[in-house]
């Protein structure tokens, strides 16, 4: 009876490893909070001017989600997702893929630093601030093109 019993159980390994791979797919969290993060950073940008009660809240929501909510969803979703870069058929795929992997290293390291140090006024953290702007602004477009087909801010979908 126990023998028939224990057969009947998935285990635990195979519904994550399925759940694992699953995941490698569903990338509508992951590509929102990365716009989300995105937008909230141009409001912190010095060049468009909103009054000090919006940028301090942005900055609060755009530190908090970014150091846990972005974090975890975009890191269990590249996690997943990375291994389609050596096995996809499709060389632009790989080669914005890889490239979106670097962008993401730079901007979540960079964006880490700044979380934990901040902006102290000496040359480094000005050098850390430019790379997690830029990497942004190279970031964005760059996932939009990769995934525009199933992008979340793909239009033509709900329009057909």
């Amino acid at each position: 009876m126990s023998v028939s019993l224990s057969s009947v159980k998935k285990p635990f390994c195979g519904g994550f490893s399925q759940w694992w791979h699953r995941l490698a797919y569903h990338h509508k969290w992951a590509e929102s909070l990365l716009y989300l993060m995105f937008f909230s950073g141009l409001l912190l940008w010095d060049t468009v001017s909103v009054s000090w009660k919006i940028e301090r809240w942005t900055l609060l929501v755009h530190m908090l989600v970014g150091a846990t909510l972005f974090t975890v969803i975009v890191g269990a979703f590249w996690g997943a997702h990375r291994r389609l870069i050596t096995s996809s058929k499709k060389p632009f795929l790989r080669q914005t893929g890889t490239a979106i992997e670097w962008l993401l290293m730079a901007c979540c390291l960079s964006g880490f630093y700044l979380f934990f140090y901040g902006t102290p006024g000496n040359s480094l953290g000005e050098a850390i601030q430019d790379v997690h702007f830029y990497s942004s602004w190279l970031l964005a477009p760059l996932v939009f093109r990769h995934a525009m087909r199933w992008s979340v801010l793909n239009m033509k979908k709900f329009f057909n």
